[in-house]
């Protein structure tokens, strides 16, 4: 490998032939392409109103209980666009400058909690995040939450967004999941330092953060709704046909429209996933053309099923009869089953399978 090497990143660009770049440029675009889900404005104004509340505590006379921050929970199932739609909001709002940036002293961090969540774990992450990470951490419980306030406090942090929440529930120890929600209302009580806490997650974190009466009161919830087939076959239509504009390939309204409630299905009724599908049929006509001779790349450039059924079956691996872009019956299919173990999956495993094939009949 040659000296000038300064990275893998760099080496696989300029080992890559110049069709393969000129691809992931195309495909970099697509995928930051973002699609302002139903519910962007109103998150938008609970952030904003979060905000607004953290100025008021600064200049309040209130008493010391009246200082508290409180926190905000986006609630969603996987691939429902929850992480996409906040760091839209995020990344647009000129409270946060620099956000998600390393030493831009950001108002807001995002911490994403690494596997089971115990206390010890997420204060390492919450360092790391920071642009402070420590790979020793005291044990006692106050010692850490206070550890945690104070980095913020030194980074000027006044917001904690916790993606992928739901790891704080996953521990076996029930006692450590105590622990942590006890941080984080912590955070937003301290008399010095409120923090107001968003947190993003799947279905199951809300039992989690309900147990604690105290934590439910200071948080407000808001769940991102599935996909209907009635409500949302227009709107899936119409990104289909943006982002095929975007990558300049060509799809008829027909096929579109043919397209959006397989689309769906497939997408286990998801915006984020069914989206997904669309990046990675974008991806499979690109590499196709790239395959044809010069002399049939211009006629090669429609998005047809094929595409999507190719994307599919490659990101599952199952059989074309379980392919919702191949199969007649294509309600029936299961949009969680991968390979072919439909056998192997237990009643709780199936449950997202049966209320997704009960959607828009």
């Amino acid at each position: 490998m040659s000296d000038d090497f300064t990275g893998p990143l760099d080496h696989f660009r300029r080992v890559a032939s110049e069709q393969r770049r000129e691809r992931i440029k195309i495909m970099q675009v697509i995928r930051g392409t973002y699609f302002r889900h139903t519910r962007h404005s109103e998150i938008e104004e609970y952030v904003e109103d979060l905000i607004d509340f953290l100025q008021e505590q600064r200049v309040s006379s209130q008493p010391a209980g009246e200082h508290e921050a409180y926190g905000i929970a986006v609630i969603g199932e996987p691939r429902a666009g929850k992480s996409f739609l906040l760091r839209r909001i995020f990344n647009q709002s000129p409270s946060f400058p620099g956000y998600g940036q390393e030493g831009s002293r950001c108002p807001l961090v995002t911490v994403i909690p690494q596997g089971d969540c115990t206390l010890d774990r997420f204060t390492i992450d919450a360092l790391r995040a920071l642009g402070t990470p420590v790979h020793d951490v005291p044990h006692q419980e106050t010692r850490l939450a206070h550890m945690v306030r104070d980095h913020l406090r030194l980074m000027g942090a006044k917001i904690l967004h916790i993606d992928e929440a739901h790891h704080i529930t996953q521990p076996a120890n029930v006692r450590q999941i105590k622990k942590i929600i006890n941080t984080f209302k912590c955070l937003m009580i301290d008399k010095e330092w409120p923090i107001g806490v968003i947190f993003s997650g799947i279905p199951e974190l809300t039992g989690t953060l309900q147990k604690d009466r105290q934590l439910q009161a200071r948080l407000k919830f808001v769940r991102l709704a599935d996909l209907t087939l009635e409500g949302d076959v227009h709107k899936i239509g119409w990104i289909v046909r943006q982002l095929t504009g975007l990558a300049k390939l060509e799809v008829t309204a027909e096929h579109a429209d043919s397209l959006a409630p397989r689309l769906i299905h497939a997408g286990g009724y998801q915006l984020g996933r069914s989206i997904e599908y669309v990046h990675d049929a974008i991806q499979e006509r690109l590499k196709r053309i790239d395959r044809l001779p010069a002399a049939d790349k211009m006629s090669g450039r429609a998005l047809c099923p094929a595409d999507f059924a190719k994307a599919y079956a490659r990101n599952t691996g199952v059989q074309a009869a379980d392919n919702p872009f191949v199969a007649d019956d294509w309600k029936s299919t299961d949009p969680f089953q991968t390979l072919d173990r439909r056998s192997d999956c237990d009643d709780s495993d199936s449950a997202p399978m049966r209320n997704a094939s009960r959607k828009g009949k």
